[in-house]
């Protein structure tokens, strides 16, 4: 726009003259087209503006959009472990006296690997208990509740507590447990039993590096004991399998992956059972991306697992044992399930999967000296040798332990 410059003359009248103030000189025409032109300006400078604020909107909507079209990636990585199963040999081992028990070193060769994952899960397959006279071995169990400081300071931030010795010491004991995780340490995450019917009614979420995972873990039975009639809510069981299979429906809108844990199968065996596969299919179909199991005492194999339905996941048929001390060598092996979970988001659509998965061998050690869960990777034949089992079976040695352990999970 090409603008006319107008000169336009002042003259200031003095006072005496009888006129005041300042005249300007110039054509009717000159001095309108002055007014006209400024308001031409000042609109010009708000147009500018506004264009110039609209502009700068428009970039950043479009750089914020570039952003948000932009492939991100996120990952938490996941350990889940076997059957932490609390005989006197265990207890009796880290009792201090008066009534006090210390449990943190019989971790102290794992922690290291615990305390690397996101999350870290555990079967915590004995009720804790709070009188010491309670304090029992098999068959009804009851395990001394310090135990859950040293879960917590091995790293451990989700324990899993349906499993068929729940019901051992009755349902008061089965609230005290759930009250003792919700009291004590909040920010561990307590699956399978409930405090009350909303509880029961509460899907379980865990949430990790921008990745939610909803989380499940279900009995197959309690040992032939029933819960009361007004306390069905304590523990969940895979009978209520329709209530199981709705919630991991629900779960499929609300999480970006679902986790079951089942205490399921039969007990020292390599191999997953019937029922236990098929139930394993349904819940894949019904939204259950990772299935991991516990109950057998022994390790079994592992690996994807594709449905009928064509639904694929990811399942470990039984992690063994943790901690326990049982006498056959294959009970003192366990397994360490190790997963990573991705998830990529672009643009509105998001992804996620899990990308990795492996499985890391553990022994059960406890002699006169020493009571403690290894890496197999880390255990010796010095150790081995050393081991009780080993007097009334020889066999005991890391590299049978190796073989056993290559021909369960192939």
């Amino acid at each position: 726009m090409i603008r006319k410059i107008f000169l336009i003359a002042a003259v200031c009248v003095p006072a005496a003259t009888g006129l005041t103030g300042c005249t300007l000189f110039g054509t009717p025409e000159s001095q309108e087209s002055q007014t006209v032109t400024a308001d031409e300006m000042t609109s010009e400078n708000t147009q500018n503006a506004e264009a110039s604020t609209e502009a700068s909107q428009k970039e950043e909507t479009s750089s914020a959009q570039n952003d948000s079209d932009k492939k991100q990636e996120t990952e938490v990585s996941l350990l889940a472990v076997g059957d932490n199963l609390i005989h006197d040999t265990i207890y009796e081992a880290f009792y201090e006296g008066d009534g006090v028990y210390d449990f943190h070193s019989l971790y102290d060769y794992v922690r290291p690997t615990v305390k690397e994952y996101d999350i870290a899960v555990i079967n915590q397959e004995t009720i804790f208990v709070e009188d010491d006279n309670d304090v029992e071995n098999y068959p009804n169990f009851g395990t001394p509740h310090e135990m859950g400081e040293a879960l917590y300071d091995t790293g451990f931030d989700v324990v899993l507590s349906a499993t068929n010795h729940t019901m051992d010491k009755g349902a008061d004991t089965i609230e005290y447990m759930y009250d003792y995780w919700k009291t004590k340490y909040p920010q561990v995450s307590i699956l399978g039993i409930h405090g009350d019917e909303k509880d029961f009614n509460t899907i379980d979420y865990v949430e990790k590096n921008g990745i939610k995972l909803a989380m499940f873990n279900y009995t197959y039975g309690l040992n032939g004991y029933s819960l009361p009639d007004d306390r069905s809510y304590l523990v969940d069981l895979l009978d209520n399998k329709d209530k199981f299979i709705s919630d991991l429906k629900k779960a499929e809108d609300e999480a970006d992956m679902s986790v079951c844990f089942l205490h399921i199968g039969e007990e020292y065996t390599y191999e997953p059972t019937e029922f236990q596969k098929q139930y394993i299919e349904d819940i894949i179909d019904a939204g259950a991306d990772l299935v991991i199991c516990a109950h057998p005492h022994v390790v079994e194999p592992f690996g994807e697992v594709t449905t009928a339905n064509g639904n694929k996941g990811t399942v470990f048929y039984s992690c063994g044992n943790f901690v326990s001390a049982q006498d056959e060598i294959d009970r003192l092996l366990g397994g360490m399930a190790s997963v990573t979970i991705k998830k990529t988001t672009e643009g509105d659509r998001s992804v996620t999967e899990v990308t990795d998965f492996d499985f890391i061998p553990v022994v059960m050690h406890y002699s006169d000296w020493s009571t403690a869960v290894y890496k197999l990777e880390d255990y010796t034949d010095d150790l081995a040798g050393n081991h009780w089992v080993y007097y009334y079976d020889d066999r005991l040695s890391v590299d049978y332990l190796w073989e056993l352990w290559e021909d369960i999970t192939g």
